[in-house]
């Protein structure tokens, strides 16, 4: 049986449709789940105590000959949130897709391929996301980081057969250089805007979402999108698949399980994830 032209590109965008959201969905898994990572936990948060009492004058004295004076910064991350209705809405939106769709398929990958090979293959996609790093880093003047990236390609691309292993940090300790668009826009004062809980993505607010567009034009993977929009689509679904099955779905469920509200523990881990980065 043969299709009319018609009917033939009906069913190619209804494919193109699904690989799409197929990609957008596992980006979602790993985002949502990263923006924790540097978040302290609870217990090691500086509490503050205030009393009128005149008793803690006294242990204030009795504690000055015994320690040494400490200073503790703190500093208040403020999230702008004009539409958080929306927001909750998406935010319950995207966990559910992560726990009844990505937290098994992530699983049952890992069952398949053992943890080296995954390693190696995040290794392979980190190398050669190096344009992204490199270009940042000159944007924002750290021209050490931008040379410790080009080092780091060519050992890991000859030595590291490659980039599927990491010689560069195993025998160089050359560290990679975690920069992006939206830490550049940062470090140039640009603010981060309102805070959005992007569909099938997780949180983000408007100056990260436009550093994205920025990521993009930097990232190699995105040229694939030139040859083809199945090859750019499925290297990015398959690398994201790889990075959420090795270390990154347990990060997001530690966070939001044990928390009382758990939109408003992923927004500020993410504000504060976001503001360490780009002030480092």
């Amino acid at each position: 049986m043969f299709l009319i032209p018609s009917q033939r590109g009906e069913k190619r965008m209804r494919k193109l449709v699904l690989l799409v959201f197929f990609f957008v969905s596992i980006t979602y898994a790993f985002n949502i789940s990263v923006y924790a990572d540097d978040v302290p936990d609870s217990k090691e948060q500086p509490g503050v105590v205030a009393s009128e009492d005149k008793s803690i004058t006294e242990v204030d004295a009795t504690n000055e000959e015994d320690t040494e004076e400490i200073d503790i910064e703190m500093e208040a991350v403020f999230v702008k949130d004009p539409i958080q209705p929306f927001n909750r809405a998406m935010f319950t939106f995207n966990d559910k897709v992560y726990y009844w769709l990505f937290r098994p398929l992530s699983k049952g990958y890992a069952a398949v391929l053992p943890e080296p090979a995954r390693l190696g293959v995040r290794n392979f996609f980190t190398n050669i996301r190096m344009p992204g790093r490199f270009f940042n880093c000159i944007f924002q003047g750290k021209f050490k980081g931008a040379g410790t990236e080009m080092l780091r390609l060519v050992i890991n691309s000859t030595l590291g057969v490659g980039g599927f292993s990491d010689p560069a940090k195993k025998y160089f300790k050359l560290d990679i250089q975690d920069e992006d668009f939206g830490q550049t826009l940062g470090r140039y004062n640009v603010g981060s805007g309102a805070f959005i809980e992007i569909p099938l993505f997780g949180p983000s607010n408007v100056r990260d979402g436009i550093g994205l567009l920025g990521d993009m034009v930097l990232d190699p993977i995105a040229w694939l999108t030139f040859v083809s929009p199945y090859a750019s689509t499925g290297a990015n679904t398959y690398n994201t698949l790889n990075d959420v099955s090795i270390d990154k779905g347990d990060t997001y469920e530690n966070l939001v399980e044990g928390a009382i509200d758990p939109y408003i523990m992923v927004q500020d881990a993410y504000m504060q994830n976001r503001t360490k980065k780009i002030k480092e």
